[in-house]
């Protein structure tokens, strides 16, 4: 099972050196949403939150930072939405200073603290990390808690487009790991190796025999990159 770090209870702001935080309250309509959030799939259903923050209020403020004359949402998109569909006007906040890279970083470890994000939006979020900000499986696997190894099977599911992952969600699969593998080998016309680490001493028998000979090849060929890239024999 890949490592996991416990979020629960955690100060985000505190656990990523945000000192220069600011509690306060600030109007909704001078808040704005950030396109690049991690979360993309059930963030327009806010009912369940609704009904909790007509009760009790908004427990955990949510966290944004100044962006010219608005503020961006760093971390707490749904409770801002549900706060919307309440009518509130104006919404408890924590404005931190940190960087837009640090913020990505706060909003993505606050949405796997509350364990929102399936494996292919953590994907997604690791495939930028590592490709726009440069940061490495190690570093990224610091951040979320994780082994480099399952960082870089995440990052491998976030092949995978958003139609495929949507059709494979709405036929009523679950979005396991497991389950986005083999629907990314279906995509890619692999046969059948696997990202996931296997039993030791677990083997899988193919028959090559259907393949044209070219593609027999290219398949040993990719199979044998795959095999030293996950270090199976």
């Amino acid at each position: 099972m890949a490592k996991r770090s416990d979020f629960a209870g955690l100060d985000l702001l505190t656990a990523f050196g945000g000192d220069e935080s600011l509690k306060k309250e600030i109007l909704l309509s001078d808040i704005i949403t950030n396109p690049e959030q991690p979360r993309v799939f059930g963030k327009e259903d806010v009912s369940d939150l609704v009904e909790s923050m007509k009760r009790l209020g908004l427990i955990e403020p949510i966290v944004v930072r100044k962006l010219g004359k608005k503020f961006q949402i760093v971390a707490g998109e749904r409770r801002f939405q549900a706060a919307k569909v309440i009518g509130w006007k104006s919404i408890p906040v924590v404005e931190t200073e940190a960087s837009e890279d640090r913020c990505y970083e706060i909003a993505l470890a606050e949405n796997e603290k509350r364990k929102s994000l399936n494996p292919w939006e953590v994907g997604r979020a690791i495939q930028f990390l590592r490709k726009e900000r440069k940061k490495t499986a190690e570093e990224v696997g610091k951040i979320l808690g994780y082994t480099e190894r399952y960082v870089k099977q995440l990052s491998s599911i976030a092949r995978l487009d958003q139609k495929s992952v949507s059709e494979l969600l709405k036929s009523g699969s679950d979005l396991s790991v497991k389950n986005l593998e083999t629907l990314l080998k279906k995509k890619e016309g692999r046969g059948g190796e696997t990202i996931s680490p296997r039993k030791p001493g677990e083997r899988v028998t193919l028959d090559l025999k259907p393949l044209t000979i070219k593609n027999r090849e290219s398949f040993l060929r990719e199979l044998s990159n795959l095999k030293k890239k996950y270090g199976l024999s």
